[in-house]
């Protein structure tokens, strides 16, 4: 058996390669822009969780500062009251 020595190609073109080629890159297009969703939802939702979580430590710092106010009245009572 002989080998060829040289590679051919063939100049012509095959419907099923145009087709994949097309539907890879409509579901490319389509995967990033779906993506580029999930960025910016994915963004919002941080943006919104950083929000609530000042809220919670304001809320946290007020009732530490009761808790400590509490705290002070007692032992300063206890002290008064040997």
């Amino acid at each position: 058996m002989r080998q060829p020595e040289n590679w051919q190609m063939k100049k012509e073109l095959s419907l099923a390669h145009i087709l994949t080629t097309i539907a890879l890159v409509v579901s490319s297009i389509l995967y990033l822009s779906d993506l580029d969703k999930r960025i910016t939802s994915n963004s919002q939702e941080l943006a919104h969780l950083k929000q609530i979580r000042k809220e919670d430590q304001k809320r946290i710092e007020k009732r530490l500062d009761s808790i400590d106010k509490k705290l002070d009245a007692l032992l300063s009572a206890n002290r008064n009251n040997p």
